[in-house]
């Protein structure tokens, strides 16, 4: 059996769709969910740094519109699979107190019982995320900290990433199925 490390942005939930409510909410900016990445939207000029990070804030922040956030395509049926094959699920996340309260009610409200570590924004999660097997974020690099760290890593494929060169820091997985899979070998 395996330990293994998750991202919670991304990996578990979903907030493309809010962001780009967010966006069009706060700043006027028509952003698709797909390519609301910080570096996509920053890079390109849609928001500035500030912009993204309070919007990020208001989104994660805020109990009402955090509880809108929608559970990945298969999150709801292969998570729960890993725990019953009997692997140890760790979620690290960047959020900080007040947002890693927020996704963890959240998380229960979906069926999901899981332990959270928040090492805030902008932190390393290498700490954390001693002793896993396996980590997977949506953000390669969160996944490069972890290069001496974490044996297997594999970066969860978005539209926001799908550009994204992973040479030899990890892996790509395209679903939950496709993760649950690699569980199994």
């Amino acid at each position: 059996m395996m330990k293994i490390g998750l991202d919670f942005d991304g990996v578990i939930s979903d907030c493309g769709r809010l962001k780009s409510d967010g966006a069009r909410k706060l700043y006027g900016v028509d952003i698709p969910p797909a390519k609301f990445k910080k570096e996509i939207v920053v890079g390109e000029g849609h928001l500035t740094a500030e912009q993204y990070r309070n919007l990020q804030n208001v989104i994660y922040g805020t109990r009402e519109i955090g509880f809108l956030m929608e559970p990945v395509d298969g999150v709801l049926h292969f998570l729960p699979r890993l725990v019953a094959d009997g692997h140890t699920v760790l979620i690290i996340t960047s959020r900080g107190e007040p947002e890693l309260k927020i996704a963890k009610e959240w998380s229960i409200r979906q069926g999901l019982r899981l332990d959270f570590v928040g090492v805030g924004y902008g932190n390393s999660k290498a700490e954390a995320a001693i002793g896993l097997d396996l980590y997977v974020d949506d953000d390669l690099d969160k996944l490069a900290d972890l290069i001496d760290v974490v044996p297997r890593r594999f970066l969860f494929s978005w539209g926001y990433n799908a550009h994204v060169d992973v040479g030899t820091i990890a892996k790509r997985v395209a679903s939950w199925e496709e993760l649950h899979r690699t569980t199994q070998a």
